[in-house]
């Protein structure tokens, strides 16, 4: 098991780009047992994993994987979202989907995976994901939703734009967490769509101090821009991996066309 650890270790180590003297330094132990540590020679305390841990700056995911790797049992819960005792984060996201209405708002997990959508974001989701014309695996997913040929990408007008926004987005995340299997998957997958490969060389183009999407299709046109709200000090892995994307409009007809459908499809479930 300590050689999992050391593996790890190591790997958390050089991406973060610290030396063996300065992480032992932060992390107030020897430079000696730190080696010992990540050539499998000393195996590490619960308390000495997470404070190297908390030095690396380590998600909640990768805090367990590295206890777990140690040979120690893993100490944050991974709850589902339904569960008691995600009541509190449940209630909340509940209040936020309410409160962006008319406008669209989904929860996504770390993998853009859609967890809940309020009933703006369905009218946005039904006017340009026609659901007898497009998969569940794709609209259940913002990023395959986004890339995918069978997506919005019929009815994105500045494709461009948004494709080198969304795989740049896609690959930041993978590159902060490189050893999170579902977002290399994911990642590999869209990279495989016709035209998406090549689009982390092309800037987005224009002056507004935010990506915009601009939608259309028949004599729906839409422009919008999203806010993404994250959970503060999660200690679940599932908290930890929500995050509320918030469509807003970004022009007068926009605003105009989510309030005169705000009542065609009910409310977030």
């Amino acid at each position: 098991m300590t050689e999992v650890f050391a593996q790890l270790l190591r790997a958390h180590r050089t991406r973060h780009r610290w030396s063996q003297e300065s992480l032992a330094l932060e992390a107030d132990v020897s430079a000696r047992h730190l080696s010992c540590l990540e050539t499998g020679k000393a195996r590490p305390s619960r308390e000495m994993v997470l404070q190297l841990a908390g030095v690396l700056g380590l998600d909640l995911r990768e805090r367990n994987a590295l206890l777990v790797g140690a040979g120690l049992a893993p100490i944050h819960p991974s709850t589902p979202l339904d569960g008691a005792a995600m009541a509190p984060i449940h209630r909340a996201i509940e209040f936020l989907l309410a409160q962006q209405e008319p406008y669209a708002a989904v929860v996504i997990d770390r993998c853009w995976n859609v967890l809940r959508v309020n009933g703006g974001g369905r009218r946005l989701l039904r006017t340009f994901l026609d659901p007898s014309e497009v998969s569940e695996a794709i609209s259940q997913n913002l990023v395959r939703a986004t890339l995918h040929p069978e997506g919005l990408r019929r009815h994105v007008v500045n494709w461009g734009e948004v494709s080198s926004v969304v795989l740049e987005r896609i690959e930041r995340a993978y590159h902060a967490r490189p050893a999170d299997e579902g977002r290399r998957k994911l990642l590999e997958e869209v990279r495989a769509y016709p035209d998406v490969a090549g689009r982390l060389r092309c800037a987005p183009l224009g002056g507004a101090p935010v990506a915009m999407l601009h939608l259309r299709r028949g004599d729906d046109e839409l422009r919008l821009f999203t806010l993404l709200t994250s959970i503060g000090t999660p200690l679940d892995v599932t908290a930890e991996d929500l995050t509320l994307e918030s469509f807003f409009p970004a022009d007068e007809a926009t605003e105009r066309w989510f309030g005169s459908r705000r009542h065609e499809i009910g409310s977030a479930s």
